[in-house]
């Protein structure tokens, strides 16, 4: 036999995600001598994954390994390998095998001749799949047919394609899947002379067929593609119909949804939030306010309707360090010892364990976060990090660092400092001026400000957490606006007409004269804790006076309180006094991860 023979009775349909394991089924020994580079070419070849866009096809290995080694890459096909190629008999493969080779001979190669066949082959491919109702698997040679053909102008092809199209796509759509059609149609709708009415009606078959269905992705996919149309036709009073019919089916499903208890709930917010975006870009602004309102209303019901998952600690070790800790201390000394236990993590360190995070659970980069605030509303809506790539997107990763660095301010706020602020109240009674030895000459506090600040830490200390925020938070903003300013840095704007205004707090943060003068790790540590939404954000809570009294003894309020006490010990003159003289100070048993144990 000779290797055409053997490869079309190996390889029998007409299109295969990996004919390659179709190789191994092959003796070596039927093969002819003269065959045997060939064969383990075309092998090697057929081992590669594909992309396919409307536009081009890219070859791939099929598996990259961390250790940087690949499987088999269009990079390894070599100029000898491309004249073997070029020698070949494509007509005489097998259907599969010749789209492949053809289309890898046209893309790497530009030979007009191999571009026919491809085209003609990816045709007849999609012909043969699309009859057996393998739609998906159809689309890839429908686009490079496509592609292809018009690219080479080989138009008595692309003509046969069309004319398929317009008879498939007459009226209604039944025979076959939303998605697929929808995606046959994308593919159309950018050719220049396509038939848009013919989309039209077939897209308003496809809403009218599903409207009853849970098929929503499709009916919003398919008005989509509807108002490209219009606006192709510059038709813009039906594109703001199209819109505003999209946006009254998604509201309508968000109220179906509310029938299903409190998951469908949960389901409906995003629904009612793209409705009310359309209604608003859309001429409809009353219509938009009212659905707001109804949103507002559900996110207010839907947390009494959630279970909640409780996890119970065993926190006793956590209770022993403590004393061990602190037992025989001056209250002086429990402060300085309580800032060991809490601290600024370096900003490397952070972005090492925010990518770990997402290489070590793939799951993650499948799906994106939206944060919610204390009225279940979104704030934020964070995209999953490439697992691939973590750091393609910078600004994407630095959310992705504030919410993890969120998440262990939590658990440490809750847990240690919160017990830690109890043992500390249950040996001493607080007052103000107990607190001197932070706030007196200390250099990093603005002048003026000592008695503020005296103020707040004393109420945090004495557990008066609602007061102590509402003081520390815009005290602290204060304090990096006076850094920024000591070391050069511009805070304010200057407006066309000579007024003057303070930035916003993130601009402060970012100024190139604070960033390179001072610590880093405590500038980003302070970011994600005043102002970033992926991070605590309690500066502009408390600004928008939307933070609750409850709130302000959560882990992260805690922490931050602690971290202020941190950062006013680093240039307090009596605490520096007190640590070089205290011999108790010395020894100090830090916390490990088994002093907190979960119990169920």
């Amino acid at each position: 036999m000779d290797i055409y023979e053997v490869l079309n009775e190996i390889i029998t349909e007409p299109h295969y995600y990996s004919m390659s394991r179709l190789f191994a089924n092959v003796d070596n020994s039927t093969i002819e001598d003269n065959d045997r580079i060939l064969f383990e070419l075309l092998k090697n070849i057929s081992s590669m994954g594909t992309h396919v866009t409307k536009n081009e096809i890219t070859f791939n290995p099929m598996f990259t390994y961390k250790d940087g080694s690949r499987s088999f890459a269009i990079e390894d096909i070599t100029e000898t390998d491309y004249q073997i190629l070029e020698k070949t008999k494509l007509d005489r493969l097998p259907l599969a095998l010749r789209s492949l080779i053809s289309d890898i001979l046209w893309t790497q190669r530009k030979n007009y001749p191999d571009s026919q066949i491809a085209a003609q082959s990816y045709w007849e491919t999609f012909q043969q799949v699309y009859k057996v109702r393998k739609y998906y698997e159809a689309l890839n040679p429908l686009k490079r047919a496509v592609c292809i053909s018009q690219q080479i102008k080989f138009q008595a092809l692309y003509s046969e394609i069309y004319d398929w199209f317009c008879n498939t796509f007459i009226g209604e759509v039944t025979h076959i899947n939303a998605f697929c059609a929808l995606r046959i149609m994308e593919l159309f709708f950018e050719q220049k002379s396509t038939d848009l009415s013919l989309i039209i009606k077939a897209v308003d078959s496809i809403i009218s067929l599903n409207s009853n269905d849970d098929s929503v992705l499709a009916i919003e996919q398919a008005y989509e593609l509807e108002a490209k149309c219009y606006n192709k036709l510059n038709k813009k009073n039906e594109v703001t119909k199209c819109n505003l019919a999209l946006a009254q089916f998604q509201y309508d499903f968000a109220e179906r949804l509310l029938e299903n208890g409190a998951m469908g709930a949960f389901r409906s917010v995003g629904f009612y939030e793209k409705a009310i975006v359309l209604f608003r870009n859309n001429g409809a602004s009353s219509k938009a306010e009212s659905v707001h309102k109804k949103l507002v209303e559900v996110q207010k019901k839907i947390p009494k309707n959630m279970h909640t998952f409780r996890t119970t600690f065993d926190i006793s070790k956590v209770i022993e360090n403590i004393k061990t800790n602190m037992d025989g201390l001056s209250f002086e000394e429990c402060i300085i010892r309580f800032t060991r236990y809490v601290g600024f993590e370096s900003i490397d360190t952070l972005r090492k364990r925010t990518i770990k995070e997402c290489t070590n659970n793939p799951l993650s980069s499948l799906f994106g976060t939206n944060v919610l605030d204390a009225q279940e509303r979104t704030i934020i809506k964070m995209a999953p990090l490439d697992d691939n790539d973590p750091e393609k997107d910078q600004e994407l990763l630095e959310l992705h660092m504030f919410r993890s660095s969120l998440q262990t301010q939590r658990i440490i706020g809750d847990i240690w400092v919160k017990n830690i602020l109890q043992y500390i109240r249950s040996r001493f009674s607080i007052n103000n001026a107990m607190v001197d030895f932070l706030t007196k000459e200390n250099c990093i506090i603005p002048e003026g400000r000592e008695t503020i600040f005296q103020k707040g830490v004393g109420c945090f200390l004495r557990g008066e957490y609602y007061e102590a925020m509402h003081i520390l938070a815009p005290q602290m903003e204060n304090l990096f606006r006076n850094i920024a300013n000591e070391v050069g840095g511009l805070t304010s704007t200057l407006s066309d007409d000579g007024l003057a205004q303070e930035k916003v707090l993130s601009s402060v943060f970012s100024l190139p004269e604070l960033l390179d003068a001072y610590d880093n790790n405590i500038i980003f540590a302070f970011r994600g804790l005043l102002n970033e939404q992926a991070g605590a954000n309690i500066r502009n809570r408390i600004a928008h006076g939307i933070i609750g009294e409850s709130e302000c003894s959560s882990g992260e309020c805690l922490y931050f309180g602690a971290l202020v006490i941190k950062l006013l010990s680093f240039t307090a003159f009596s605490c520096n006094d007190i640590i070089l003289k205290s011999e108790k100070l010395k020894n100090f048993k830090g916390p490990t991860k088994d002093d907190i144990q979960i119990i169920k």
